[in-house]
């Protein structure tokens, strides 16, 4: 059996990094999902094998603490594993790791799966028990499970229309393309002297193509908000964002 640990390089390539020439978030954001579809198609539950059933996961949670973000031109490791297993979801890890030891980020992620035609929730433990057999003990993750964002009132501060380029292979909007117009609500020079350091992510529901979204943000601190992206009254995910 595949050891339960999923180790994996990437490389920051120029043109993906902001104007401080670093890694942006949903950049590694990309890179923890890329991980994560890799370490489950080697142990046989990726989406080629799950699709057969019928089944396709959801990411439902995210939450990512970042220490430091790479450089550009810089590589670096995606450590991955499975912290739990229960009947409606999986929670997965995190740790990214420069190519010289020093620990980068931490995230934590909560998955479900769903039937593709039902849209509904499957009994993890009934279709895919095999899955806990990859549980990682003794593997530690400091990111705490996400918290419970509260939504945000007030009046939108800025909207869109879902398309083309948003949407995924399981015809919903892609879960990076919500953090990225989360982050897009703050200016470049905004950014000059605020770096995210934490941000946590719950998706509450299904974007589609030619929905009309909204943002709104609630201010919790100087250094902590919240951005609730709604379709008409719905939240479909909230965000908190701590800066530094």
């Amino acid at each position: 059996m595949l050891t339960k640990l999923g180790e994996y390089k990437f490389y920051v390539e120029s043109y993906v990094c902001d104007f401080k020439g670093k890694a942006t978030l949903p950049v590694l954001g990309n890179f923890l999902l890329k991980a994560a579809t890799i370490h489950a198609h080697q142990r046989g539950f990726g989406y080629e094998a799950i699709s057969k059933d019928g089944v396709a996961w959801v990411l439902s949670r995210l939450s990512i603490e970042i220490y430091e973000y790479p450089n550009h031109d810089e590589e670096l490791l995606v450590e991955t594993w499975i912290e739990d297993v229960t009947r409606y979801f999986t929670q997965r890890c995190f740790r990214l790791v420069s190519l010289a030891g020093e620990t980068l980020a931490y995230a934590r992620t909560i998955w479900a799966a769903i039937g593709v035609e039902t849209r509904r929730p499957i009994d993890i433990m009934a279709w895919r028990p095999d899955i806990a057999d990859y549980i990682a003990d003794g593997i530690a993750c400091p990111v705490g499970k996400p918290s419970k964002i509260p939504e945000a009132g007030g009046e939108p501060i800025i909207g869109y229309t879902v398309r083309y380029s948003d949407i995924d292979i399981n015809k919903h909007m892609n879960s990076i393309k919500y953090i990225e117009h989360v982050i897009n609500v703050f200016d470049l020079d905004f950014f000059k002297d605020n770096t995210i350091r934490k941000f946590e992510v719950v998706y509450l529901a299904e974007g589609g193509f030619g929905d009309k979204l909204k943002l709104f943000q609630s201010n919790v601190s100087e250094t902590d908000c919240i951005i609730d992206t709604k379709k008409g009254n719905e939240s479909v995910c909230r965000s908190r964002i701590t800066f530094a």
